[in-house]
């Protein structure tokens, strides 16, 4: 049985204000801004904010969070259909509060966190007045974590983690970073790690460099190495219980999955227009390019694969 990708006609109503609020108002700001994680920036502050409150005032703030957190506790279908939306603009998803990682650090958070940690933490958050970091995969395990060695060794009160980890996204903007370190070495594959709350001010945690992905210029790369030595934050810091790291990961990761799979069917859908554009725009041999035989048969090629990668 076909689907054509429809959704009900009030949750419509939503999408098209938000596809057309995205295309007028949040589009601009890739050209104007630098980094979408600068969040005490000044003009981020003068341009983003007022946005952020127009997306509250319409009811779509961070809809992937249940209604005790403030959002809307959408499902993967309607988060899908919203964030292909978002995909298009950088800034998109931090003006609607879903912006990686920290949608998926706030989950945590609110499921494995103590009361001091959500006080501290998880509200700035989720009002978009902090970043933060998810540092998961290793030089040697990608982000397979029975391959992990970065180490969290109990010592009284506390937990000393000792360790590299690489493609910590936005580790330079964050306040904090979530840690997953193996805390029981001699545990089963999956109940080695365990997950921790580390401010990044804490003595021993070194950005060793931000690594740059996709079209980000050298320098200013939001993955950083980071290395961890010595590094000591109380036992209060641990998120769920111990060795179960590789469980409350799931919390993040699986409906993470689906939403930056359809953000990146946003991004898609952005090249496939402007592709587009360029072919009833451009005149070459006489003719407009649309006019071409394998020009038109490119573009039926992309628009058949973008609707396969939605599927």
């Amino acid at each position: 049985m076909a689907w054509d990708f429809e959704t009900d006609s009030e949750y419509q109503v939503l999408l098209d204000w938000a596809a057309d609020f995205v295309t007028k108002k949040v589009m601009p700001l890739d050209m104007v801004l630098g980094s979408a994680m600068e969040y005490q920036d000044p003009d981020f502050i003068a341009l983003v904010r007022p946005l952020q409150q127009e997306v509250k005032d319409m009811g779509l703030w961070a809809c992937h969070l249940g209604p005790e957190l403030g959002g809307l506790g959408f499902g993967q279908l309607k988060l899908g259909l919203l964030n292909e939306i978002l995909g298009q603009s950088r800034f998109a998803s931090v003006v609607f509060g879903c912006q990686a990682p920290d949608t998926g650090n706030a989950e945590i958070l609110a499921h494995y966190g103590s009361d001091e940690i959500k006080a501290k933490y998880l509200q700035p958050l989720l009002n978009g007045e902090l970043a933060s970091s998810y540092s998961m995969s290793e030089p040697q395990g990608g982000a397979d974590p029975t391959q992990f060695r970065c180490m969290a060794v109990e010592d009284g009160d506390d937990f000393v983690i000792n360790g590299e980890k690489w493609f910590s996204s936005n580790a330079r903007f964050a306040s904090f970073l979530i840690v997953m370190a193996v805390t029981d070495p001699e545990a089963s594959a999956h109940g080695r790690a365990s997950m921790l709350v580390v401010p990044t001010d804490t003595p021993g945690v070194d950005i060793i460099r931000n690594v740059g992905v996709g079209d980000e210029p050298p320098g200013h790369g939001t993955h950083a190495y980071v290395r961890y030595t010595d590094v000591r934050v109380p036992k209060q810091n641990l998120l769920g219980p111990r060795g179960q790291g590789f469980a409350v990961a799931q919390t993040r990761l699986g409906g993470g999955r689906v939403h930056h799979a359809m953000r990146t069917v946003g991004q898609i859908k952005r090249a496939f227009d402007m592709m587009c554009e360029r072919a009833i725009s451009r005149t070459t041999q006489g003719e407009l390019l649309s006019k071409k035989q394998m020009v038109q048969e490119m573009i039926a090629d992309s628009w058949l694969e973008m609707e396969m990668f939605r599927l």
